[in-house]
This record gives C-alpha cells, sequence and structure tokens, in this order.
C-alpha cells in the first residue's frame, strides 16, 4: 500500500495488537502510535504538532498526550493528507475493556475526515463490533486460513 502511494500526499499507519502486550495497549496509546506514523507523511509538520510534541517531552512527570490533544493533532495531519489509512491488525487481542473506546476515537475520526480509511483484522466477532459501531459504512470481507496456509 505504501509503494502504491509512495509521494502521493497519502499515508498509512499501522499498528498490531499484541495479546502479550495488553497492559500498555489503551486507546491513547494505539492512537499516539499511528499519530507518529501519519505525521511522518506530513510535509511539513505543521508547527503546533511539533510544539504540542516538544511540550509533551519536556513535562516533568513524563505525561503523555491524552486523548483529545492526540484527536486534534491525527485531525489536522489527516486532514492535510489526499488520503489517509489507519490499518489495525489483530484487534480481537486490544484489551476488551479498552475497546469502546478506541472504537469511538475511531468513528470520531472517521466523521472528522473524510479522507481517511480504516482497514481493521481480527477474529469473527470483531465483525460484530465494526457493525455496532460503523453500521452501514464498512465493506466487510471474512478470510479464513487453510490447512495449507499453515
Amino acid at each position: 500500500m505504501c509503494d502504491a502511494f509512495d509521494k502521493d500526499n497519502v499515508a498509512v499507519a499501522c499498528i498490531y495488537c499484541d495479546f502479550h502486550e495488553h497492559k500498555e495497549q489503551s486507546a491513547a496509546t494505539v492512537l499516539a502510535a499511528l499519530l507518529k506514523q501519519l505525521v511522518a507523511g506530513v510535509e511539513p509538520i505543521p508547527e503546533e504538532i511539533k510544539e504540542a510534541f516538544d511540550r509533551a517531552k519536556r513535562k516533568v512527570d513524563g505525561r503523555a498526550l491524552r486523548l483529545p490533544e492526540i484527536y486534534t493533532m491525527l485531525i489536522k495531519s489527516i486532514s492535510s493528507l489526499r488520503r489517509g489509512f489507519i490499518c489495525i491488525d489483530a484487534l480481537d487481542e486490544f484489551p476488551t475493556k479498552h475497546r469502546p473506546e478506541l472504537w469511538d476515537s475511531l468513528q470520531y475520526i472517521v466523521r472528522e475526515c473524510s479522507n481517511i480509511r480504516l482497514f481493521i483484522t481480527g477474529r469473527p466477532h470483531i465483525r460484530e463490533e465494526v457493525k455496532k459501531y460503523f453500521p452501514g459504512y464498512p465493506d466487510l470481507s471474512s478470510i479464513r486460513p487453510t490447512k495449507e496456509d499453515i
């Protein structure tokens, strides 16, 4: 995907949800990781985004960016692109207790940025969550492994 859109004002941000990292994963950490990748695709990086990252680095308590700050920067970054793609792999391994906040965040981003596309993978039960949070929007495809895939 990245090669297909190289230097075409398009950015792709990906994250893999790992069950072993469930204590560290939250909506804020996932979105911050995606933000970092999307900002890398924006040239020049908007000054307000640079300043927000610098402020976060200087915090005495080491406080990371909070969701409202991340939303603002994500929307600013995505809005400057012709097209943005967010890929979340293995969403079923993301902590269940944090999933509603992540879904709400993704809904907000999609609502604010018509140029963003989501690509989400997960076990079959994730399909129902996608339908719940994005009724009428998604193109859903099932991919099933075969013994030959192993």
